[in-house]
C-alpha cells in the first residue's frame, strides 16, 4: 500500500478528460511563473528583513514561487497541491488516481513533470523533461537542461535532480538535487516568517541573485552578488557583482557582457537596469545587518559553467 500522504490530494476522482484539461492549466501556469516570477534570493531578504514583499516581477524565493503557482492553478481549475520540503526547497505535488504531477519553477522545467503509475517498473517511476537554460553545443545543436523525477511508489518518496549542460565541460552535470519523504509535508502555508528568517540567515545562502527567463528569446540570465571571496567589511560591494548569460558565461560588473545581461534582466522584470542593481545591493545591506560577523559561507563559484 502506498504511503498515506498519497491520499491527501483533491484530484483522486478527476476523470481522464478533466485531467487533460487540468494538465493544460499546469503547463500554462508553470510557463507563466517561470517567465514572470523569477527566482530571486534578493527578493526574500526584502520580504522578510526589509520593507516587505516586493512586486512579483522582482521575483521570490522557491517556496513563494510554488505558492503563487498553486494559487493560480487553484483559481483556474480548482485543484490544490501537496507541498513537500527538502533542504529548504518546496515544490508543488499534484496527486490523482493515476499518478503525480510535479510543478517546480525554481528548477525551471519547460513542461510539467508527470509521473504516471503506468510507467512503474520494480516499484519505481522515472521521468525526465527539458528545463531552462536551453544551451547550445559547439555544433549548434540545443542542449536543454534536464529535470529528472523519481517516484518510489510504495514508500511515497521522490527525488528531483536538475542537470545543466556545461559548455566548458562539454557535458551534463547535476546542479541541484533533492529527496522528499512523505513525512516532510508542509503543514500549512505560507511558511511562518520566523522560520523563513532562520533559513535566510543560515550559511547555505551564499549569494544574492535574480534569475530570469526572457519572454521573447527564452534565454536565462542572472545577476549575482556572491557573499564569498572577500573580507566581511566588503560584503556590500557592487564591484563584486557578476552576471551569467544563457551559456553560463560569467561577466563581472563593468564588462560589456554584464551590461548586456543586465539589460535583458531589467526588461524582464520591467524596471531600469540600475534599479535591478540597487535591488540586489539593498538586499546585501540587509544580509550584512542580520548575518553574524563571524559567518563563513560556502564558496560560490565565479567560473564559467
Amino acid at each position: 500500500m502506498s504511503a498515506t500522504w498519497m491520499d491527501t490530494g483533491d484530484m483522486t476522482a478527476v476523470s481522464v478528460g478533466e485531467r487533460q484539461s487540468v494538465g493544460d492549466v499546469f503547463a500554462s501556469v508553470l510557463d507563466e511563473i517561470v517567465r514572470t516570477v523569477p527566482y530571486s534570493s534578493a527578493a526574500s531578504f526584502h520580504q522578510f528583513f526589509g520593507a516587505g514583499a516586493p512586486p512579483w516581477a522582482m521575483g521570490r524565493g522557491c517556496g513563494w514561487q510554488a505558492f503563487e503557482l498553486a494559487r493560480q492553478v487553484e483559481e483556474q481549475c480548482g485543484v490544490s497541491p501537496t507541498y513537500l520540503v527538502s533542504g529548504g526547497h518546496v515544490p508543488a505535488f499534484y496527486i490523482d488516481g493515476e499518478g503525480v504531477t510535479v510543478l517546480d519553477p525554481y528548477l525551471p522545467h519547460v513542461t510539467p513533470l508527470r509521473l504516471d503509475r503506468s510507467r512503474e517498473s520494480d516499484g519505481i517511476v522515472r521521468v525526465e523533461v527539458d528545463a531552462y537554460p536551453i544551451r547550445v553545443r559547439p555544433d549548434g545543436s540545443p542542449a536543454p537542461s534536464r529535470l529528472r523525477g523519481t517516484w518510489w511508489v510504495r514508500e511515497g518518496s521522490f527525488a528531483l535532480e536538475y542537470l545543466r549542460y556545461g559548455p566548458r565541460r562539454g557535458d551534463y552535470a547535476a546542479y541541484r538535487a533533492y529527496t522528499f519523504q512523505p513525512a516532510s509535508m508542509v503543514p500549512s502555508t505560507p511558511i511562518p516568517e520566523g522560520l523563513m528568517r532562520k533559513v535566510l540567515a543560515s550559511p547555505m545562502q551564499n549569494n544574492l541573485s535574480i534569475r530570469t527567463v526572457h519572454r521573447d528569446d527564452r534565454q536565462m540570465r542572472e545577476i549575482v552578488l556572491p557573499l564569498t571571496g572577500r573580507p566581511r567589511e566588503r560584503l556590500v560591494d557592487r564591484g563584486c557583482l557578476i552576471s551569467k548569460d544563457n551559456q553560463g558565461a560569467v561577466s563581472p560588473i563593468g564588462h560589456p557582457g554584464f551590461d548586456r545581461n543586465l539589460e535583458f534582466i531589467a526588461d524582464t522584470v520591467g524596471v531600469a537596469p540600475e534599479e535591478v542593481v540597487e535591488f540586489v545591493m539593498d538586499a546585501a545591506a540587509l544580509c550584512h545587518r542580520i548575518a553574524p560577523l563571524d559567518r563563513v559561507w560556502p564558496d560560490y563559484s565565479v567560473e564559467d559553467e
